[in-house]
């Protein structure tokens, strides 16, 4: 599941923890071995609680910070095959946007596994977002231009965008949809209302469960973005942020810990 989205961008998030900065984080967080029960990846949300069953280091991180498995260098070699089931809790009295969600998992991901990195960039291949020979097909937004975007998913294979831009797009294809970093080369700086609707491809991460496809399939998600939006997603290559591993370790003590 994912929430409707008033955040900042997951690379946004990474540098704010490297700079010192304070964000929130779980009230009481359990981290234990996956058992031979939990067998299938999964990420969701319960109430006020985030639960991942099945998910190793690198699913955690992708998690919070929106990356590409190329997007994490110097992982050691437990980082993808140890799995751990996670339950984390806040007594927040409102549900949790997803960029807080985000916040927590990071913040549980430095005290619990001691993860420290730095950023850099490195040339990798990309899907680049640029403008299609239609010319977009985008409604204006008429919100607060500095304001917030809302971006979520309306099951799978349909999002939702309100006052957002093509950067909250591209965001959410790298981290729920395609297999490699997504960067927008369309040079659009407007905020824009639409929704994307398309039929998944083998591609789409399995994290994002839900209905059946039916006889009336829209497109994949290439045709609909050129199609629905006047955009494509063409393959490139271009300098993307990479967050590069320093220390990282296994949890000493497996158990419930209030953060």
């Amino acid at each position: 599941m994912r929430l409707v989205s008033f955040r900042l961008s997951g690379w946004a998030l990474a540098t704010a923890i490297v700079a010192g900065q304070s964000i929130p984080s779980f009230e009481v967080a359990t981290v234990k071995p996956s058992g031979p029960e939990s067998a299938t990846r999964r990420f969701t949300i319960q109430g006020r609680r985030f639960v991942t069953l099945h998910t190793s280091l690198a699913d955690l991180i992708q998690s919070a910070y929106g990356l590409q498995p190329d997007q994490i260098e110097r992982r050691p070699k437990w980082l993808e095959s140890d799995k751990f089931d996670v339950v984390g809790s806040t007594t927040s009295e409102r549900q949790p946007t997803e960029q807080e969600w985000m916040e927590m998992m990071a913040n549980l991901l430095a005290s619990r596994f001691q993860l420290r990195f730095h950023l850099d960039k490195r040339e990798s291949p990309v899907y680049a977002i640029v403008v299609a020979r239609e010319n977009p097909k985008l409604t204006v937004s008429d919100g607060d231009a500095n304001g917030p975007g809302s971006v979520y998913f309306r099951g799978r294979g349909q999002l939702v965008a309100t006052n957002a831009n093509i950067a909250d797009l591209a965001w959410e294809l790298q981290s729920a949809v395609v297999d490699r970093p997504v960067v927008d080369h369309t040079g659009l700086t407007s905020r824009f209302n639409f929704t994307l609707t398309w039929t998944p491809d083998e591609f789409q991460k399995s994290n994002l469960t839900g209905q059946t496809p039916t006889s009336e399939e829209p497109p994949n998600v290439f045709t609909a973005i050129r199609q629905q939006l006047g955009l494509r997603l063409e393959a490139a290559k271009s300098l993307v942020d990479v967050m590069v591993i320093d220390h990282v370790e296994q949890p000493s003590e497996i158990d419930s810990e209030t953060l």
